[in-house]
């Protein structure tokens, strides 16, 4: 009768274990800081591929998650909930101005013909989100009250009515690496 306690207890422990939760990740949404009161405050979502604000509407602001970068001093920004294939946020487009994108699989990726694609160069201090070079973000007004999120070197040609504004990382809770 002693065995059958000690193999009961055994696989009561065995079931706790395996049904333990994983590692959690830290989940940050992306918060607008800018001098419009239309903008400012406001967390970016993504529409199709792009990153921008959308009609004001926070419901579906996306949140991500840091991993560590090769490059020094530098992190990627990978978008939750994890999936089969990986989502990474990406500066696609010239030298001179980039558009703040979801890119799928971006370790594979390869940009198209003229376009750069940086998806491994963030760097946050103080909360805040820069690129790793020289630069700025910008917002553009789009269709619908919608505003497009840009990274400017500065050099680019750009028209007059953009807005000059700050992304801060902003915690949003826990979330569950599901690949085990």
């Amino acid at each position: 009768m002693k065995w059958v306690t000690a193999i009961l207890s055994l696989g009561f422990i065995a079931s706790n274990v395996q049904a333990a939760p994983a590692a959690g990740l830290d989940l940050f949404k992306l918060k607008v800081v800018s001098s419009s009161k239309e903008i400012n405050g406001h967390y970016l979502a993504s529409n199709a591929s792009t990153l921008g604000l959308y009609d004001g509407d926070d419901t579906s602001a996306i949140r991500v998650y840091r991993t560590s970068s090769k490059k020094q001093g530098c992190s990627q920004l990978h978008t939750y909930p994890v999936g089969i294939v990986d989502h990474a946020i990406a500066l696609v487009g010239s030298d001179g101005l980039m558009t703040l994108t979801d890119m799928v699989n971006p370790s594979g990726a390869k940009p198209a013909d003229g376009l750069v694609t940086q998806w491994d160069s963030f760097r946050i201090s103080d909360t805040k989100l820069t690129n790793d070079g020289q630069g700025s973000w910008v917002a553009f007004p789009a269709a619908k009250n919608s505003w497009s999120v840009k990274w400017t070197d500065g050099s680019a040609f750009m028209t007059s009515n953009y807005m000059p504004i700050e992304i801060v990382m902003e915690e949003a809770g826990e979330g569950r690496y599901n690949s085990q």
